[in-house]
């Protein structure tokens, strides 16, 4: 009893939210099966976005942690403003397109989901436990991964360091690639897939960070700017800025207009490099440009942000689970869904 009472748990979790599967066959008739699919999938990421919002609630309630209330007001405005009209759409008879909904709803959770976690982090952070620096050099050196050599080869090249830092700072425009072009070329699915597996690698890295902190190859090296002239690691700066006064006790206002990456370990940009590459990847012809700049963009990472090696490949590992889960998630609501579909008989047996 207990195997198939496992097999049901996520979608019997899924039915005690009807709003998601009502109306079906309208839903279907006015957007089609991938965007109905993009729609339930959306609504699923409100349910979690809800829930971190929750958490974060209960952290500032829990900790000395303070906001600065005028930036997060503006996001929650921002992201209101996107999801309403994009929720609006959806549910419009006439207007509907999937496209439009599924562009606006998604900038709008993955400008929500990005301040909430981006936010966790630094709570995470002021759990101050152990540096594992030392710990993470020793991995390092036994994969054979030597950081002095690979910078001192990157700072030789300026051509390179060019390429590097462009691919590095893609983080930041890639995604609004993402989340426009694919859902206005018709990738609807993917999109509500995508931000959902942001989110959950967001959630990994908060929760990954907390108990493995760190602060980067660069410090526990002992490297100085002179032993890299034609490098300034900005990233792994702000995070040496910032993370020893999280730690302290010394800096606990929140202004969501001024937060910089604080996590070492894992990398969010080597998961960000994989997210990006699987969501563009149905172009196929950009699919040379999509290896090659997020190809470069894990190379830069260790450089950029002052990495070890072993954070590039957890960061990676917690992208593929990320994309895993929302995978699931989504093969999950399709397959509910065609279950409903299916025509119910009940045979009554003559006594």
């Amino acid at each position: 009893m207990l195997e198939p009472a496992l097999g049901r748990l996520l979608p019997n979790f899924f039915d005690h939210f009807p709003a998601m599967f009502a109306e079906r066959e309208q839903l279907e008739a006015r957007h089609g099966k991938d965007g109905a699919l993009a729609w339930s999938l959306f609504r699923l990421n409100w349910l979690v976005l809800t829930v971190l919002l929750a958490v974060f609630d209960l952290c500032l309630m829990m900790t000395d942690f303070r906001i600065q209330s005028l930036g997060y007001l503006v996001v929650l405005g921002v992201a209101a403003i996107y999801g309403v009209t994009g929720h609006l759409n959806a549910q419009s008879a006439h207007r509907a397109q999937p496209r439009l909904f599924s562009f606006l709803i998604g900038l709008a959770q993955a400008i929500l989901g990005m301040s909430i976690l981006t936010s966790l982090s630094y709570v995470a952070t002021a759990a101050n436990l152990p540096l594992q620096d030392t710990n993470l050099l020793a991995i390092d050196r036994a994969l054979g991964f030597d950081f002095r050599q690979y910078l001192k080869f990157a700072d030789s090249s300026t051509w390179l360091i060019v390429v590097l830092a462009f691919c590095y700072r893609s983080i930041f425009w890639q995604i609004f690639l993402v989340l426009i072009g694919l859902p206005l070329a018709g990738y609807c699915r993917r999109t509500a897939e995508f931000v959902l597996a942001l989110m959950l690698a967001l959630v990994m890295t908060c929760c990954i960070t907390m108990v493995v902190p760190a602060i980067g190859v660069y410090q526990i090296l002992g490297l100085v700017p002179s032993d890299h002239l034609n490098i300034i690691p900005d990233a792994y700066y702000d995070t040496a800025r910032e993370m020893p006064l999280i730690r302290a006790g010394e800096l606990r206002l929140l202004d969501v207009s001024h937060l910089v990456g604080v996590v070492t370990f894992p990398s969010f940009h080597a998961a960000s490099a994989i997210l990006y590459a699987w969501a563009l990847w149905p172009w196929r012809w950009f699919r040379p440009v999509n290896i090659a700049l997020n190809g470069a963009m894990l190379v830069a990472t260790p450089i950029g942000g002052g990495h070890f090696l072993i954070d590039v490949l957890a960061g990676i590992a917690v992208a593929i689970s990320a994309l895993c889960v929302a995978r699931f998630a989504a093969r999950t609501l399709d397959a509910d869904r065609a279950t409903s579909d299916e025509p119910s008989w009940s045979v009554v047996r003559p006594r």
